[in-house]
């Protein structure tokens, strides 16, 4: 069975990352190369290179097989290995055909390794694994007399990317499990709960969306967010609702050690055991809480007010907003 879908590249822009060779499999003898980007560097899952060839429809992919650099680093990695065809075909086949329009290949610090399938509204992750380090003759890697080195090539791109250097030299590499801890998976749904008001001004949920450190999104609204999946940690939500015909939305962002701590901490060697992430609203005094309950039990463990920011619109118009709140302005266009 063919699928239509286009391949992507991709890196966190603070840690970017350069292809030697990269090749999906989609039958024995038969691949198709990450389109190329100098260098990968963008949000986590987000499309970044995309090449149209005259063939839009393919088997999905057997096999991975891939060399790059990460540049902060100054190391090259290399993984190839058998790819879950069964379930690219599962997630793509429970969607609707416009759902899902590329398959993206994250390249992490350390060597890790994402496959996600992509699409404008949505986004899932298929699996994370680990390359293992490679040596690499730097004249095989970049031929002519530009470069010396590999220290002298990265070095040369840092300072074209002020970011990503600055971050290096005041923060260092980042700590080896950040990116396992991103991409861990947990069992959970949205639960929304509203204050009380009168009969004549009842609040009335709409739609969720989300944004995880895992890299993947959903702004679907079809409602499954507020069934039990697999996800990683919210790094971004949207919640829509309404008050009689005043339109009501809260954005919300995540700090990622204290959601991760937040998470740890309540699941702790269970990930897989079924809870609500409950968030509660009383847009009349202006509080909101949220916390994470087992899935049958009375045992919420409320979430710090300190590990997330939120900004909440009335009608387009701007009603509250935390104490902590820092975001740029506009933010909450995403």
């Amino acid at each position: 069975m063919e699928y239509r879908y286009h391949l992507s590249g991709n890196a966190p822009v603070l840690y970017p990352t350069e292809t030697w060779y990269s090749a999906l499999f989609y039958e024995q003898d038969e691949s198709l190369p990450l389109p190329k980007r100098y260098p990968y560097r963008g949000e986590w899952g987000e499309i970044l290179s995309t090449e149209i060839l005259s063939r839009e429809d393919y088997p999905m992919p057997i096999k991975l097989d891939i060399a790059w650099l990460s540049i902060v680093e100054q190391q090259f990695y290399q993984l190839e290995t058998d790819l879950p065809t069964d379930q690219f075909q599962s997630i793509w086949n429970q969607a609707s055909p416009e759902t899902f329009s590329h398959i993206v290949l994250g390249m992490a610090p350390y060597g890790g390794v994402a496959l996600w399938c992509v699409g404008n509204d949505k986004s899932v992750l298929v699996k994370w694994m680990h390359a293992r380090t490679h040596e690499v003759n730097f004249r095989d890697f970049k031929t002519g007399d530009q470069y010396t080195n590999l220290e002298d090539y990265c070095a040369r791109y840092l300072e074209g990317n002020p970011l990503a250097k600055e971050h290096l030299e005041k923060e260092g590499l980042p700590q080896r499990d950040l990116y396992d801890n991103y991409m861990k998976q947990f069992t959970y749904r949205y639960q929304i709960e509203f204050g009380q008001w009168d009969e004549d001004k009842k609040a009335e949920f709409d739609y969720i969306e989300e944004c995880l450190f895992d890299g993947t999104h959903d702004k679907l609204h079809d409602g499954s967010l507020m069934n039990y999946h697999q996800a990683g940690k919210p790094k971004k939500l949207a919640v829509n609702w309404h008050i009689g015909e005043s339109e009501y939305t809260a954005y919300l962002w995540f700090e990622d050690e204290e959601i991760l701590t937040a998470f740890n901490r309540f699941y702790g060697a269970n990930p897989e055991e079924k809870s609500d992430l409950t968030i509660k609203i009383d847009s009349d005094k202006n509080k909101y809480e949220l916390s994470l309950s087992h899935h049958g039990q009375n045992d919420p463990q409320v979430i710090s007010e300190s590990a997330y920011q939120i900004i909440v619109f009335k009608d387009g118009l701007e009603c509250y907003r935390s104490d902590n709140y820092n975001q740029e302005r506009g933010a909450w266009v995403w």
